[in-house]
């Protein structure tokens, strides 16, 4: 699997070194984000923003990337939404959902409206794919945890294909062997999970005023023949359970989880499952506006 996730990757850099001459310049700033992290903003046409898209690559992904996967920027700007594409560690090579991580997203978000003299009425909105889908979704956990920081409250969340439980996840990839991804769940804390089996009410995020949507295509077959992976081995696993809880704490909750059939393509189209193109662009923007 880290060998395919490698390959994936070389391919983006190579889109991504072809593009770069016409991408957004990084914002910076080493006192707020730590050092050498930063964010790239896509600005709409107009001079006027009706929202704020925040879009986390996946682990080992590039922002820059992110446009090659997806044209869910190119959807936003449409709508006036500017968006920005996060690397929350300088080779975005961490999982960053721990509360030092999504702190440093949250000063990232604070410094875009504060630069660009955005009102807080303006609306936020959090997606991200993978573990980037993780992290958007642990920002608003920590930040329901802790009420007194003033980092924006987002109006609606999105992930694609997420991992959630990280112990589910150490084991397996312990069984695959794959040692970069091991010793970076290891080096996190079990409480860093977004969700166990029975995990606590008390533990849960309330859902009422911030709408939740996850992406997932578990095509069991396609991970079985190309992977020799199982049901016990893939996000979904993870993704029904969090649903299943949140509704059962309170069916108020505002969230969903959809199930995707044969739209997992990667760049270049390469079929693949576990991929940004889970979430159709227009009808992903449309919700996000509602």
């Amino acid at each position: 699997m880290l060998k395919l996730i490698v390959r994936a990757c070389v391919l983006i850099i190579v889109f991504v070194s072809n593009s770069m001459a016409q991408g957004p310049e990084k914002v910076v700033n080493e006192k707020l984000f730590g050092k050498d992290c930063y964010y790239l903003p896509e600005m709409p046409a107009t001079s006027v923003i009706k929202g704020v898209l925040v879009l986390v690559p996946g682990f080992g992904e590039h922002p820059y990337s992110v446009t090659a996967q997806t044209s869910i920027v190119q959807e936003a700007l449409k709508k006036d939404i500017a968006v920005i594409m996060p690397a929350l560690s300088p080779k975005s090579d961490k999982f960053s959902i721990t509360e030092a991580a999504t702190n440093r997203l949250g000063q990232m978000i604070i410094h875009f409206y504060a630069v660009n003299k955005l009102k807080a009425t303006v609306p936020l909105y959090l997606g991200g794919f993978s573990i980037g889908g993780t992290t958007v979704i642990a920002y608003y956990t920590h930040q329901q945890k802790n009420q007194g920081k003033a980092f924006p409250i987002p109006k609606k969340i999105f992930a694609i294909d997420p991992p959630l439980d990280m112990n589910r996840m150490y084991q397996s990839f312990s069984r695959l062997g794959e040692q970069l991804l091991i010793k970076e769940i290891e080096s996190l804390n079990n409480t860093n999970s977004i969700y166990t089996p029975g995990m606590d009410f008390k533990q849960l995020p309330d859902y009422k005023t911030t709408a939740l949507r996850l992406y997932a295509e578990p095509d069991i077959l396609w991970w079985i023949k190309n992977r020799g992976l199982d049901y016990s081995d893939i996000n979904v696993v993870d993704e029904a359970g969090y649903v299943n809880r949140l509704l059962k704490k309170d069916k108020e909750n505002q969230v969903e989880l959809i199930l995707t059939n044969d739209r997992g393509y990667r760049y270049g189209g390469q079929r693949h499952p576990h991929a940004w193109s889970l979430a159709e662009p227009v009808e992903l923007i449309s919700w996000l506006t509602l």
